[in-house]
């Protein structure tokens, strides 16, 4: 169940309201790839992490992506137990997009970006309470905010997270309960000045439920600098420090053309970024 909204609840909130080809650079430990050309026009479509010691695969997120640059499946797989985690092939509606039989995104048509989610605080429960996030953009294409509403009560959101941008970077995100004005969780991170990288992960730090589907879907523009470093602070009410989680990105490889193909993430896992504290490895779709 989502993290975030089990806290709400179970302090009393819900109360109050009745080039068609994929390019990858898996198993290149001994040839680093940085003379390797990935393409135009290319997104990510796979994240593998591996383990830095052995260089033996956990796991990897993948996105099936056809020719319409449309993603037709996103799979999760754990290599350690050679078991599928996460699966979802998701639908097509005009301005829909189910991600299962009840779940779904809302797209903007004319700027396709995410403008909204229908969410369950328990996605294996249909009966679960049932919640809306709405996605506020920048005049320039940034995501800027998140508020979150029951859907018995779509127009007074209880909680929102606010994005502040640097140079075109997110350096700071802050998540606040309206009703009492505490912080859930707030975050800082930094940016290496000389890496410029196409088509790099989004970094919302607040990301927990759906972090399998950020990556692949359109939420504005992505940062304009590759990640350097990022702690996420969890709180208790009354704004008292729970905990925290603090991870550094180094070693970065890159492509000719300026696509990632691989970083260390070390430190804390990161719940927003849907890998584990290892060596990542990224590959990519062409139009």
């Amino acid at each position: 169940m989502n993290r975030l909204l089990t806290f709400f609840f179970a302090t009393g909130i819900v109360f109050l309201f009745s080039c068609q080809k994929e390019y990858s650079v898996e198993n290149t430990f001994n040839n680093d790839g940085s003379g390797q050309i990935i393409g135009q026009n290319c997104r990510m479509s796979k994240i593998a992490y591996y383990d830095t010691a052995t260089k033996v695969s956990y796991g990897a997120l993948i996105a099936t992506i056809n020719s319409l640059d449309i993603v037709t499946n996103i799979t999760g797989f754990d290599s350690v137990s050679l078991t599928i985690n996460f699966f979802s092939a998701p639908a097509y509606a005009s301005d829909t997009v189910f991600v299962n039989s009840d779940e779904y995104f809302l797209v903007d048509i004319t700027t396709k970006r995410v403008k909204q989610l229908h969410g369950l605080t328990d996605p294996t429960d249909p009966f679960s309470i049932q919640f809306e996030i709405f996605y506020n953009y920048s005049a320039t294409g940034y995501l800027i905010s998140k508020f979150y509403a029951l859907s018995s009560s779509p127009g007074i959101p209880f909680y929102v997270v606010a994005y502040t941008y640097t140079n075109n970077n997110l350096t700071h995100m802050e998540g606040t309960e309206l009703f009492t004005g505490d912080k859930f969780t707030d975050a800082d991170m930094t940016y290496y000045s000389f890496i410029l990288p196409k088509s790099y992960l989004y970094i919302f730090p607040d990301e927990q439920g759906y972090a399998d589907y950020n990556q692949f879907f359109n939420f504005g523009k992505k940062n304009n600098n590759a990640i350097k470093s990022m702690i996420v602070r969890d709180y208790d009410p009354g704004n008292v420090l729970r905990d925290s989680a603090v991870s550094t990105f180094t070693g970065y490889i890159m492509s000719r053309d300026n696509y990632v193909l691989s970083v260390y993430m070390n430190g804390d896992d990161q719940p927003s970024i849907p890998a584990v504290a290892s060596k990542l490895s990224f590959s990519y779709k062409c139009k």
